[in-house]
């Protein structure tokens, strides 16, 4: 219960309530597209699949973080001017692959601030 705390306490608490504030959004989006498009599927089937979508969900915010460390790391302070459309279009996408793939990707976030805090700690 301990690292829990560790590990949610290294992030700021707005980060994690807008990115769970997305995570949600995606959420609700695949699930309305799973149950409306395929009414056959077994109930057990889709509720596997709901299951992975839920723990995806929770993992959002970690995956993000090591996005956002990477993007910080590689680009520094460096701003780029760009269409506003195109640029929200890049930042959903980027988001939803991010959301998408949290349960490969947040292992390393919470990995990252795992390490961080210890060392904070020390």
């Amino acid at each position: 219960m301990n690292l829990i705390k560790r590990i949610f306490g290294a992030v700021r608490p707005a980060y994690l309530l807008r990115a769970y504030v997305l995570s949600g959004a995606f959420m609700a989006l695949m699930t309305w597209m799973m149950l409306s498009a395929d009414s056959a599927r077994p109930l057990h089937d889709r509720a596997a699949t709901l299951a992975v979508f839920g723990v995806g969900a929770l993992l959002f915010p970690f995956s993000k973080l090591v996005w956002d460390e990477i993007k910080r790391v590689m680009m520094g302070e460096t701003v780029f001017f760009m269409n506003a459309v195109i640029l929200m279009f890049l930042k959903v996408l980027v988001n939803f692959f991010l959301w998408g793939f949290s349960i490969f990707i947040a292992p390393l976030g919470i990995a990252y601030l795992w390490l961080r805090s210890r060392n904070a700690a020390a």
